[in-house]
């Protein structure tokens, strides 16, 4: 069998704007599942038939693989569990999400309670997006890793395939690689008809510095263009075919968005809420997380590059460029 045979990939819905999300089986010495899509009853009929189809079912899926633990991404593993229990194998900063675990939650709403205040929202919207932050309430298993999978780690029941961490969309984010095949499965890392996006998580353990998203994303980007890839399977939209020409008209894009952060910071200090509107306009209200997401990425990538500075008062950051 000619070894891309061997990777079904299915589309399921998600009903948000980046459109259906992509999960793969694989037909290795285990039948894997790479990632699970989202709750929604459409998924979950969607996912059988495609199954009933290629003459499978749930119980002949042996294992589930997660590239990080966005809702869209392990959404029907309550459905699959519960019907065929089976391993979970993902990076281990996906445990706190898959076990909803209480004291993480709690934990990450007043990090991003403080956080939100230091970046200039007024504190009842600073508190409001704060309590956003809390576990699936429509997830109803806790569910257990039973293997954490690290960077370079080999994956059990697939042989040739191995884990790279690439962190940035997600804490938790992994891509897999075979380098025989040159074939890499990217998660989220990179859209081919979208930006993938960055996102602000709160430390896995109260009292650790933040991540810097942004930063980290373009570490992993570069990591990969070390990588000899053929085919790239996103876990949205068509597989990429130009992995080095993608990943370069990526960091353009950064630099471009960089610069025009930088530019509004030229004459006047400003707190991060305020370059938000700058930015975005009245339209940032409709998603201020992801917002601000997008902005402290931009804001921690020219600070890291000395290209602005930051000043602390009364509990509040101001930017200005240099």
């Amino acid at each position: 069998m000619d070894f891309h045979k061997k990777i079904k990939r299915i589309e399921l819905p998600t009903d948000w704007p980046v459109g259906p999300v992509n999960v793969y089986l694989i037909f290795g010495d285990k039948l894997t599942l790479i990632d699970a899509g989202r709750k929604l009853e459409k998924s979950w009929t969607e996912f059988r038939e495609t199954l009933r189809k290629e003459g499978l079912s749930i119980r002949d899926i042996e294992q589930i693989i997660l590239t990080h633990h966005h809702g869209d991404h392990i959404g029907l593993l309550d459905y699959i569990l519960d019907n065929h229990p089976v391993p979970v194998y993902a990076h281990g900063n996906c445990r706190p999400f898959l076990s909803q675990d209480q004291t993480f939650f709690k934990n990450s709403r007043k990090f991003f309670e403080h956080f939100y205040k230091e970046f200039g929202l007024p504190e009842e919207e600073a508190c409001r997006l704060a309590a956003m932050k809390d576990y699936d309430k429509s997830r109803l298993r806790r569910i257990n890793i039973e293997k954490e999978l690290k960077d370079g780690d080999m994956v059990e029941g697939l042989k040739g395939w191995q884990a790279v961490e690439t962190k940035g969309h997600a804490q938790s984010h992994i891509s897999l690689y075979h380098s025989e095949e040159r074939i890499l499965i990217c998660g989220d890392h990179l859209i081919g008809h979208s930006p993938a996006g960055v996102f602000l998580e709160a430390p896995q353990h109260s009292g650790e510095e933040r991540s810097k998203p942004l930063i980290q994303y373009i570490e992993s980007l570069k990591k990969l263009l070390k990588l000899p890839v053929d085919v790239t399977l996103s876990g949205h939209g068509e597989p990429i075919r130009q992995l080095p020409l993608k990943i370069h008209e990526t960091l353009n894009k950064i630099d471009k968005r960089a610069a025009r952060v930088k530019g509004k910071l030229q004459r006047n200090k400003k707190t991060g809420y305020e370059l938000i509107y700058e930015l975005y306009g009245k339209k940032a209200e409709a998603a201020m997380g992801v917002f601000i997401s997008d902005a402290i990425g931009l804001l921690d990538l020219l600070l890291d590059r000395n290209e602005i500075t930051a000043e602390n008062h009364d509990g509040i950051l101001y930017y200005r460029a240099n």
